[in-house]
């Protein structure tokens, strides 16, 4: 009988011959982080996966945990790649294990990746315009959000209409969020090219915990959370190989399964105590999954997830393994670049007050905190603002932020956002392309300040 990889010998899927479970004694994350992406038996001898489970392979059949992993036989390659584990039998047939069973799949290196018996190559590199190539630039200083899965204006407008809309701008950075495996690959394959050279993209990527389908609407726990943002994370860093930088997570601090931040959010205390491990394993898998493939560290991580403002107690907690019920040792969230969100609402991000009339400048206690770059990944003009305070809060800020490069490590901000859409009217154009009276003063602000 020849092999048949993932299913019975009667073409039975392996879900009902069999599946692996857990136990607790084999399945630790502390104790087994997760492999390198490309790590694969032989010549490694175990590879553990982002659950914290140890896979190995016993004359040809697959283990997880140390029991049977759905049915194997004559395995000849295990594979960990972006997130997921793949076989080869002799038959030179590929499965993947989801599910708890073995799909039929195939090698999922590149076709210049290495023979099954090697580590995949980790080669990494991309011109800032393309989802390949050998080249890396950092991210302008200038940019804006954008949002092509929403679809509306940012599908039905040209891609190239939209770039040579951020040059003229000035506005050449573009946040880009997605929120899935399919949405990475329209990004990857359709959005960066179509964009061209002009203009550099950051993808934001958002697994969202509550989103995952292994749950079946249970509710995530932080172990959840890690790996199903591990295994995004490590798919996107294939896909998008050489981004300057990658920012994970959005506003999570005020996510509706949170109760309500109390007071400023300045204190660890403020937050939610029950949610809180669920969003710092979706942190946690995020920067190790993509670090599972960028070993060389080439693309920059974003991974605070915050609506900035006066939320510091968040970062706070976040990095320094603290939660808000005062305990602390836990696990730390790792992040190369602090993100802020800040609007026309919050005033002056150097001067600003509490509810108790306490003055604060966040980029001061953010820079001398944690002595990482800082990025406004979302800055904007509240939908309350007439024309000509949003012009003043433009003019004003701007210069301002492009000032606190030196002073603060301020390495950039995405203007929200280029077009009006479901999100709001927050746009520098409206969601039919027409050039609001806001246009002028941005292109001339960002003119001024370069």
């Amino acid at each position: 009988m020849s092999a048949c990889g993932g299913g019975g010998s009667d073409g039975t899927p392996s879900s009902v011959v069999n599946s692996a479970t857990d136990p607790v004694a084999v399945v630790d994350i502390a104790k087994h982080p997760a492999s390198v992406s490309g790590t694969v038996i032989p010549p490694a001898t175990s590879i553990s996966d982002s659950s914290g489970a140890v896979w190995t392979v016993k004359s040809g059949v697959v283990y997880r945990a140390n029991q049977k992993a759905g049915f194997s036989q004559d395995v000849i390659a295990l594979l960990w790649y972006a997130g997921k584990i793949y076989q080869q039998n002799v038959n030179k047939l590929w499965w993947v294990w989801q599910n708890n069973t073995w799909a039929v799949s195939a090698d999922p290196r590149p076709a210049a990746s290495t023979p099954a018996s090697t580590p995949a190559s980790t080669n990494a590199g991309s011109t800032s315009g393309s989802a390949s190539g050998s080249t890396t630039t950092a991210m302008p200083f200038f940019g804006v959000n954008e949002h092509y899965a929403y679809g509306g204006v940012y599908s039905s407008t040209p891609l190239s209409t939209q770039a040579s809309t951020m040059v003229d701008l000035g506005l050449t950075g573009i946040r880009q969020d997605v929120h899935g495996y399919d949405q990475i690959d329209t990004l990857a394959n359709k959005v960066i090219p179509g964009l061209g050279s002009s203009v550099t993209v950051m993808p934001l990527i958002d697994a969202y915990p509550w989103d995952d389908p292994s749950l079946n609407g249970k509710t995530p726990t932080e172990d959840s959370a890690y790996a199903y943002a591990y295994s995004m994370a490590a798919y996107a860093a294939t896909k998008l190989k050489g981004v300057p930088v990658v920012e994970f997570g959005n506003e999570y601090d005020l996510d509706t399964h949170n109760r309500k931040i109390a007071n400023d959010g300045v204190n660890v205390s403020d937050y939610d105590n029950t949610t809180w491990p669920i969003w710092r394993g979706a942190l946690r898998g995020y920067y190790d999954g993509w670090r599972s493939v960028d070993t060389t560290g080439q693309t920059k991580v974003i991974a605070t997830a915050s609506a900035g403002f006066l939320y510091l107690g968040w970062y706070k907690g976040m990095l320094t393994g603290v939660q808000p019920d005062g305990s602390t040792g836990h696990p730390k969230v790792k992040t190369d670049i602090i993100q802020l969100h800040w609007y026309s609402d919050g005033l002056d991000p150097e001067n600003t007050w509490g509810k108790d009339g306490t003055n604060y400048n966040v980029l001061k206690i953010m820079h001398d905190t944690y002595n990482l770059p800082i990025m406004f990944t979302e800055i904007g003009v509240n939908m309350d603002f007439s024309t000509a305070q949003a012009q003043a809060y433009i003019t004003k800020t701007v210069p301002e932020l492009y000032a606190a490069r030196s002073t603060y490590n301020v390495i950039g901000f995405q203007w929200y956002e280029l077009y009006d859409d479901p999100t709001g009217d927050y746009g520098i154009l409206t969601n039919s392309g027409a050039k609001k009276a806001i246009y002028s003063t941005m292109k001339a602000a960002v003119a001024a300040s370069k």
